[in-house]
C-alpha cells in the first residue's frame, strides 16, 4: 500500500505538477454578443515556459457545448476563418489569440455570456492536464478588465 502511494504521488508531482506550470494562460475574454446571436468568440494569451513544445489539441469553457480553434486567413483578397486541429507551442514561445487572427469559437451556448459575466476557458493538451483561465466577458477588446462595472 506505502508503495502504491508513493507511485501515486510521483506521477501527481512529476507527471502532472510541472506540465500544469509549464503552459500559463491570460489575458483571457470572451466577447459579449446579443443574446440572438448563437455563436460567439474567445481570446487569450498562451506562454510555454517549459523546455519542451506543447501541443494544445482543443478547448473547453464554461456554459460552452462546442469549441474549436480557428484562425483568420487572407486567400485572394478574402480573409477566411480555417479550423485548426492542432497548434503547436514552441519553448519559450507565447501564442495570442486575439481577434482577425487565431481564436477560440464558441458553439452551442447555454446563453450568451453577458458584460460583467466571466468563464472558465481550459486549453486541452496532448501531454495530459489542461491548462485553464478565468475570462472576463466584455463587448470589444479595448475594454479594460473594470469597464463592465459600468452600464451604459
Amino acid at each position: 500500500m506505502v508503495l502504491l502511494f508513493r507511485f501515486l504521488l510521483f506521477i501527481l508531482v512529476f507527471v502532472t505538477g510541472p506540465a500544469l506550470a509549464e503552459v500559463q494562460l491570460s489575458s483571457a475574454w470572451i466577447r459579449a454578443l446579443p443574446p440572438t446571436q448563437p455563436v460567439t468568440a474567445a481570446y487569450l494569451k498562451v506562454m510555454n515556459h517549459g523546455e519542451q513544445a506543447v501541443t494544445i489539441t482543443g478547448a473547453r469553457v464554461e456554459g460552452v457545448g462546442r469549441v474549436e480553434m480557428h484562425t483568420s486567413r487572407e486567400v485572394e483578397g478574402l480573409v477566411r476563418m480555417e479550423q485548426l486541429s492542432t497548434l503547436m507551442l514552441a519553448p519559450g514561445q507565447t501564442l495570442s489569440f486575439a481577434p482577425g487572427g487565431t481564436h477560440l469559437m464558441l458553439f452551442d451556448l447555454v446563453t450568451m455570456p453577458q458584460p460583467g459575466d466571466s468563464r472558465e476557458v481550459c486549453l486541452q493538451l496532448a501531454s495530459g492536464p489542461e491548462a485553464c483561465a478565468r475570462a472576463d466577458v466584455r463587448k470589444s477588446a479595448g475594454e479594460s478588465q473594470h469597464d463592465h462595472h459600468q452600464h451604459h
